[in-house]
């Protein structure tokens, strides 16, 4: 008996693989290729003390909150809430609109400006959680120990925690 087979279409099958592959690797990538993590995998736990890694936190925490709270995510950059640009009723000719295409189409200008407010609100306390989730038990102990915490546990505002994450963690270093 021999090791070739016939396939539905009556073609012979040799029992190698074929389709895309070169010595166990697949064809056209390289085995030092490494796997990139999504930016949420990449944000590291924030550490407390002298040799914190606060910068790093700060720039992956900050990609990974604008890809999964998109706007509201800018508060860690911004340090303040982003607001979306209110619609401007001006550029609708609203006067000369006999099939009330432009009204329609104004309408859903502020419908889709609500809309991502309405969110961003719905977004806080998942974001604020997040946060929190990132911090070390250190962390979270120095963060809590703020004068303002009951408030901001309370609110569950998400940039009142990052202004304290920011005082509690930041170091000032000074060079010659």
């Amino acid at each position: 008996m021999s090791d070739t087979k016939t396939t539905a279409k009556g073609q012979q099958d040799s029992g190698k693989q074929r389709s895309g592959f070169k010595n166990g690797k697949q064809a056209g990538k390289s085995s030092s290729t490494s796997q990139s993590l999504n930016s949420d995998a990449a944000v590291p736990m924030l550490r407390f003390g002298v040799a914190n890694n606060y910068n790093l936190f700060k720039h992956r925490v900050s990609v990974a909150c604008m890809e999964r709270y998109k706007n509201l995510g800018r508060l860690i950059i911004d340090e303040k809430y982003f607001v979306p640009a209110a619609v401007d009723d001006a550029l609708y000719d609203l006067m000369n609109d006999p099939y009330d295409i432009e009204k329609a189409r104004l309408r859903e200008a502020h419908k889709r400006r609500d809309t991502e407010l309405d969110d961003m609100c719905i977004d806080c306390t998942v974001m604020y959680v997040y946060l929190i989730s990132k911090l070390s038990k250190e962390s979270f102990d120095e963060v809590q120990g703020h004068a303002d915490w009951s408030k901001i546990e309370c609110a569950r505002d998400p940039l009142q925690l990052w202004i304290v994450i920011k005082k509690t963690h930041q170091v000032l270093t000074t060079s010659r």
